[in-house]
């Protein structure tokens, strides 16, 4: 990547019935679309299981955050989403993603059942239902971010992955630990379907402290030799650490050619902490990621 792309996570205040009462959705996109952020990832998008879940819910069906919005071949969400959402790209905004799982969750557990239940395929389950309709409804979404922390389970998970990018979807992986399983997916995904993997978003806070992009991206060249990883990570903090903070933590990669830009976690926390004008703060952490890794916007 010869330009650095700052993406954000955004979870409930991208969602009407979620989003902060003094800050409607299309506040928080037209704010997001001057912010200076290139990238936003939706989060956290779930699927549906009929076990440990009370009342149960339908083997994969989709959820953002708790709320049911893809069952059974149908969009059932609010009805002015997918016009909020399909508007997005606009300003600095240049792509759409979705993010699938996260931490305490069984998404990925669920996606290995529904896989081993019908003989080792996704073909013709609600699951691939629904993502045709994901796509259909929101053709602004164009790749799937991959926050797998649970399960591990490699075949299911590229089988998965292979499903997406059929249907269209590009996609992204969101790792912090267990190198082996991600570069053994990407290499997988690499023979199968080059190109598709568009780029990691790398978590280096929490659970993933201390991870360096340089030595994932030499994980991926072990794994793949002939794989360039030029600007293919994203060096990911959090908004517990304030601008000052992300800057710091990006400047120590400065020098890694691996590294294509930041993101942070998450938006709705920005909002929280500058209800006020939170446009600024949306600016200040582009600002620390950009200075950090050595550009100036």
């Amino acid at each position: 990547m010869s330009k650095l792309n700052y993406a954000v996570y955004a979870e409930g205040c991208m969602y009407p019935a979620t989003a902060p009462a003094h800050q409607p959705v299309s506040t928080t996109i037209s704010q997001l679309q001057q912010s200076g952020f290139t990238t936003a990832i939706l989060s956290l998008f779930h699927i549906g299981r009929n076990y440990s879940i009370s009342p149960p819910q339908i083997m994969g069906d989709i959820y953002f955050n708790d709320t049911l919005i893809i069952s059974n071949g149908s969009y059932v969400g609010d009805s002015s989403w997918p016009g909020l959402i399909n508007g997005m790209i606009k300003g600095t905004v240049a792509q759409v993603c979705a993010s699938i799982g996260g931490g305490g969750v069984m998404d990925f557990q669920t996606i290995q059942k529904i896989y081993a239940s019908h003989g080792n395929s996704f073909a013709g389950t609600n699951l691939e239902q629904n993502f045709k309709v994901l796509q259909k409804e929101f053709p602004s979404i164009s790749i799937i971010d991959m926050d797998c922390e649970e399960a591990y389970d490699q075949d299911s998970f590229v089988a998965f992955c292979q499903m997406l990018i059929d249907i269209g979807f590009g996609i992204t992986f969101c790792p912090y630990t267990y190198p082996s399983f991600w570069t053994g997916s990407l290499a997988a995904l690499n023979n199968s379907n080059h190109g598709a993997v568009k780029w990691w978003n790398m978590q280096c806070y929490d659970g993933g402290t201390g991870n360096d992009p340089a030595k994932w991206a030499e994980a991926i060249t072990q794994t793949i030799p002939e794989f360039s990883t030029d600007g293919f990570i994203l060096a990911g903090d959090w908004t517990n650490d304030d601008p000052p903070d992300v800057q710091t933590l990006m400047s120590t990669f400065t020098k890694e050619s691996c590294v294509g830009g930041g993101f942070i976690w998450t938006l709705d926390q920005i909002i929280q902490k500058k209800p006020q004008n939170p446009l600024t703060l949306m600016k200040d952490y582009v600002d620390a990621i950009s200075v950090g890794l050595g550009k100036i916007l």
